[in-house]
């Protein structure tokens, strides 16, 4: 064989202990204004082409972060607002815990002077009211409600 027939198909193996591939991939030769670029080289380009920022990309970033900026600020605002009304709420609510244990001891004291029976002496004296006997006491049994709608007039026996 002669030394061209023998260089080519020695180029035509990948050596080793396993034939990997039959025919390697030969260079691929790329060019880019008329010189020969290597394929590491073009995506090195390629990297810095796509990590460059231009106008309107930085413009929409900017508007972007305005936005998240304002509704950031309205979230806050509106964090601060439910604060100020949890507390303006815990503060009536002791205000209305103390106006019922000073109604309550408004009642006791009101209570406290009322004597029941002077006001059975004056009704069956003055007023001429007597006790009312069992006969004339109706019993109703109570609802589940736990009141009673009276619709017309109580029956009489």
């Amino acid at each position: 064989m002669s030394q061209a027939r023998r260089s080519y198909y020695a180029n035509e193996y990948v050596n080793g202990n396993t034939v990997r591939k039959v025919r390697p991939e030969r260079e691929h030769r790329v060019y880019v204004n008329g010189q020969r670029v290597r394929e590491n080289e073009r995506e090195l380009r390629a990297r810095e082409k796509a990590l460059t920022m231009n106008a309107p990309y930085v413009a929409f970033l900017a508007v972007v972060s305005a936005v998240c900026l304002i509704m950031c600020v309205f979230y806050l605002n509106i964090q601060s607002d439910i604060s100020e009304t949890r507390t303006s709420i815990s503060e009536l609510k002791t205000q209305i815990s103390t106006v019922q244990s000073q109604n309550d001891a408004l009642n006791y004291s009101i209570n406290s002077y009322v004597d029941v029976d002077y006001i059975y002496d004056v009704a069956t004296t003055k007023l001429g009211m007597s006790q009312a006997t069992d006969d004339q006491i109706s019993r109703y049994k109570p609802s589940d409600s736990g009141y009673t709608i009276q619709y017309g007039d109580i029956p009489t026996k």
